[in-house]
């Protein structure tokens, strides 16, 4: 017969002659509880059994996902999580990389602009580069700036040209002579002269004015250039 403890309902089976000659007291093998079986709850259809013993409970069938898809394993999920792992670590190094990359590209152009007059001045070939990108540098660091041109009211007929010359670079640059060219309609030179500075030398950024008199400009002149002569004169 089939006795269940009433404390963690616990079953066995057990010899009825055995519960008989215990006046039906009996105490559960699992939790220790004791109590006193009633007999009217005995079912006298199973076999006996000559001593209490736990009945074995039937193993628990294994659970299987729906839809026949297989069971992960765990290792499978450790090796996945660590390759993803791995795959986010190997992005964020690359990302890194690129924008370090971008960084020092950025850093080099900038560098590129600010001393476009000395990298010029030290490579004199560079010059034709920064022209195919819309950027001559002249490679003195000297600029002609605020150039213009009025009759003199002391001699009739003179030109006064005027104008300041500028140290573009961060330091001290020595001067050069100017080249004044005044040209007609179609570009041809109708004359040309050379301007002396006084300073021999301009601190990064300085500047000095320069003033020139033309006593009898050509006619039909068209158009007044004052630039950095290329050559020492």
């Amino acid at each position: 017969m089939i006795v269940t403890c009433p404390s963690c309902e616990t079953r066995y089976r057990v010899d009825p002659d055995a519960i008989a000659l215990r006046k039906g007291r009996v105490r559960c093998a699992a939790c220790g509880h004791g109590w006193k079986a009633d007999a009217e709850a005995l079912t006298l259809d199973e076999p006996a059994r000559p001593t209490l013993r736990k009945e074995p409970l039937a193993p628990e069938p294994a659970l299987r996902p729906a839809g026949g898809i297989e069971a992960v394993k765990p290792h499978e999920v450790v090796r996945k999580r660590a390759e993803t792992r791995r795959q986010r670590s190997r992005k964020t190094v690359e990302g890194t990389g690129w924008a370090v990359v971008a960084a020092s590209c950025v850093v080099v152009l900038g560098a590129a602009w600010l001393f476009r007059a000395d990298i010029v001045e030290t490579f004199p070939r560079t010059a034709s580069a920064y022209a195919a990108v819309g950027v001559p540098v002249n490679p003195y660091g000297l600029e002609v700036r605020n150039l213009r041109a009025t009759p003199s009211e002391d001699a009739e007929g003179a030109l006064i040209i005027e104008g300041e010359v500028v140290n573009i670079t961060g330091r001290e640059r020595d001067t050069r002579p100017l080249r004044a060219v005044i040209t007609g309609e179609n570009g041809e030179v109708l004359v040309e002269w050379v301007v002396m500075l006084d300073a021999v030398s301009l601190p990064g950024h300085g500047e000095e004015a320069f003033r020139t008199v033309l006593a009898d400009p050509p006619e039909g002149g068209a158009e007044l250039e004052v630039v950095i002569a290329p050559d020492p004169l």
